[in-house]
């Protein structure tokens, strides 16, 4: 889309009060801990739906699915991590 024609629009994630910060625009949001929160929860989700399969159904699928959300919410801890010292670093 463009504004007048000619130029194109900026870019959205370019824009704001944290424009030009290295990283992720979520990262300088002021509910960053609810957006990690959420997302470890989703793998918590994964952890408790492989438990639920590996007691109930197959113990390798089970398995398979409680090592996949350890991982993830592994992810989003060195994420939380990263962003905590994006956010020292831009002293917010």
């Amino acid at each position: 889309m463009t504004t007048n024609g000619s130029q194109p629009d900026p870019d959205p994630g370019e824009q704001g009060p944290h424009a030009g910060f290295p990283g992720p625009r979520a990262a300088y949001a002021v509910n960053w801990r609810t957006v990690l929160a959420v997302d470890a929860a989703m793998g918590a989700v994964v952890v408790v739906a492989g438990l639920i399969a590996l007691i109930a159904w197959n113990f390798y699928l089970g398995a398979f699915l409680m090592l996949v959300g350890c991982l993830y919410v592994a992810m989003v801890v060195r994420r939380g991590e990263r962003w905590r010292r994006l956010r020292r670093d831009a002293d917010l």
